[in-house]
């Protein structure tokens, strides 16, 4: 009985090596086979001496009998991989047919799960160690497993592939390949084969994307989207999905990935990209459109209010020559509205605050200067579609001039004010004056009908009071209205 930590002896050493449960090949460097252990032999049928001192690929050809029998090149990838980096090498399972030995000759087909390990002695390596498992009946019933699901793949536009970085091989399934435009057929390919395939604008993100994780842990996750370009020049968008694997602990790494063809998903993006681009577009004309017809629309009022105020002038004094001023001032109250629209580049909506402030400014130069009335502003912000703002501004315009005409009639020093505030969704505005108020059973004048209106179309409320002293307004107009 051999004691723990006792070094084996030769012979002992060489039993459990027969004894393994699994087949292994010892190669020299060069893939002569030095060395087999029984389960090898009993796996593929062979003798030992018809194995020791031949070289790997002599004693293991490929099948001539099939087409597309490729396990010399990619076992002898990984060999040259374990051999040049002097890491562990794990394949994916690979076809791999073995000669039967009698007289009748040909191959039986066989799957095996590889490792290829060097041996190593003053760093450098002086053996290989050709594990092999076999699992023929799994990959048979994995082949079986994968025509149930072949349909079901196609219908869902999934493929699965395993891409080897060392060994620059792609193992792809029957779908995958078909992505590819390649023959549908499942095996190993060359890496280039895919590669070529992606876009060149593509090409580097997606080697970036694989060379970033290869130091990573097993199962770290890669993810990426390229273009395809296929031979008859069509191009398709494959979204792929992966995870980092390695059969050995020390083993470089492969990717299991799962593509999915996204075409139709990225074209309808593309198309809801060129209506978005097309909409703002049509918005940055229609802003331009609009901000041409508010510069016009100001310049044909100004010239209105120009006229009107020749009119006046030419009537001389008298309620004729009071009428066109008033109708001047109403026309100039919605100018400045249009004015400041073109001024700011917008086009439908107006900063209220700022505009009362210029309002005021004009009517305390205009008819509240020439009646020695001092008027006060104090306006909240808030931006107002111009459908609002237009009609405030003249109800404001109608209720200083009121307030001038008959308010503060005759008094000296008068004082208006011109307030805004904030209530919930609603603006309030109020107008006050410190002069005599409003005379009980006065008339209705047009000024006070005009107000009427407007209140209606801003769906507003209006109430009026005694200011103590004189006269105060207030409306109650809806921010969020039809």
């Amino acid at each position: 009985m051999v004691e723990a930590g006792e070094i084996l002896d030769d012979h002992l050493r060489a039993a459990v090596f027969e004894a393994a449960p699994h087949g292994y090949l010892i190669l020299d460097p060069g893939f002569t086979i030095i060395d087999v252990n029984q389960q090898y032999l009993d796996l593929t049928g062979t003798r030992r001496e018809n194995l020791v001192g031949v070289a790997m690929f002599d004693a293991f050809p490929d099948n001539p009998d099939d087409p597309t029998a490729d396990g010399v090149r990619n076992l002898r990838l990984s060999l040259e991989t374990a051999r040049d980096t002097g890491r562990p090498h794990a394949m994916a399972i690979q076809k791999y047919d073995i000669p039967l030995r009698g007289p009748e000759g040909g191959f039986v087909e066989r799957h095996w799960k590889p490792l290829n390990t060097p041996v190593l002695r003053a760093g450098e390596v002086v053996a290989l160690i050709h594990h092999v498992v076999d699992v023929t009946e799994e990959a048979i019933f994995r082949r079986d497993q994968a025509i149930r699901l072949r349909s079901a793949q196609q219908l869902d536009d999934l493929a699965f592939w395993e891409y080897d970085p060392r060994t620059a091989t792609v193992y792809a399934s029957r779908a995958f390949a078909a992505m590819l435009a390649l023959r549908p057929k499942e095996g190993t390919l060359p890496a280039e084969d895919y590669f070529a395939r992606v876009h060149a604008e593509d090409r580097v993100g997606v080697q970036a994307a694989f060379d970033d994780v290869m130091d990573a842990p097993e199962h770290t996750s890669v993810a990426f989207s390229h273009r395809l370009t296929l031979p008859d020049g069509a191009t398709r968008w494959l979204s792929s999905h992966g995870e980092l694997v390695r059969d050995h602990r020390d083993a470089l790494p492969r990717f299991v990935v799962v593509s999915l063809d996204i075409t139709d998903a990225k074209q309808q993006e593309e198309k809801l990209s060129r209506a978005l681009q097309e909409r703002d577009r049509l918005l940055a004309q229609k802003e331009t459109l609009l901000g041409e017809v508010n510069h016009r629309i100001k310049n044909s009022l100004q010239l209105v209010s120009s006229i009107l105020n020749t009119d006046a002038r030419r009537a001389g004094p008298g309620e004729v020559r009071a009428r066109l001023e008033r109708a001047a001032a109403r026309v100039q109250a919605v100018t400045s509205v249009h004015e400041m629209l073109y001024r700011s580049n917008e086009v439908s909506t107006v900063t209220f605050g700022s505009y009362l402030h210029d309002l005021c400014a004009n009517l305390a130069a205009g008819d509240a200067g020439t009646a020695g009335a001092e008027l006060i502003c104090e306006a909240v912000e808030v931006r107002l579609p111009a459908d609002k703002a237009i009609p405030l501004a003249l109800i404001v315009n109608e209720l200083v001039s009121n307030a001038i005409k008959h308010g503060l009639a005759g008094s000296e020093n008068g004082i208006i004010r011109v307030t805004t505030s904030l209530m919930g969704r609603d603006l309030v505005l109020e107008v006050t004056d410190s002069g005599v108020g409003k005379a009980e059973g006065a008339e209705q004048g047009l000024g006070t009908r005009i107000i009427a209106g407007l209140v209606d179309q801003l769906y507003a409320s209006m109430s009026t009071g005694d200011a103590s002293p004189g006269h105060r307004v207030v409306i109650r107009a809806p921010l969020d209205t039809p």
